[in-house]
């Protein structure tokens, strides 16, 4: 581990903690989204893109696309960044990875369905229930929190 004069890790690791989880979960959520709900990609952007444009989204084209693709990957660097900051300030996040990151994955699925969806243009949320409630939590907890968490611990140590 790189480390600077004070002891603390070198701002190249965090940067790199950071994008490294973010991209990670992202990429792996986007992909899992794919396969459970048998769609492309561009379906899935579109998914993601309804919080900005509604219903609308759905005939948008490859520009809305982009922004459903950016809105996602950003979604989940801004969670990564903040995971990876706590982890500086709160060492234990990093020792305890293989917790933290699937209840951090927990928040971050508490936020997008209480805080986020309801405030977007989506507005009336449907939320999942049974089989699909299971699928996107678990994916919440495993492929998008833990990543986060093992990044930050790889890249950062353990504390």
């Amino acid at each position: 581990m790189g480390s600077t004069a004070d002891g603390g890790p070198r701002p190249g690791l965090v940067l790199a903690a950071i994008l490294g989880g973010g991209f990670m979960a992202a990429t792996f959520d986007f992909f899992a989204a794919m396969l459970i709900c048998h769609g492309t990609a561009s379906g899935v952007a579109r998914a993601v893109a309804r919080g900005w444009y509604g219903a609308g989204a759905k005939t948008g084209g490859q520009p809305v696309d982009v922004v459903g693709m950016a809105s996602h990957w950003g979604i989940l660097l801004v969670a990564a960044a903040i995971f990876v900051l706590a982890s500086l300030r709160f060492p234990a996040l990093r020792r305890l990875a293989w917790m933290a990151g699937p209840l951090f994955g927990a928040c971050i699925y508490g936020v997008m369905h209480y805080v986020v969806l309801p405030l977007s243009a989506v507005h009336a949320v449907n939320n999942p229930k049974g089989l699909a409630f299971a699928e996107e939590f678990a994916g919440h907890l495993f492929v998008i929190g833990l990543p986060i968490a093992l990044w930050a611990r790889g890249l950062l140590g353990r504390g």
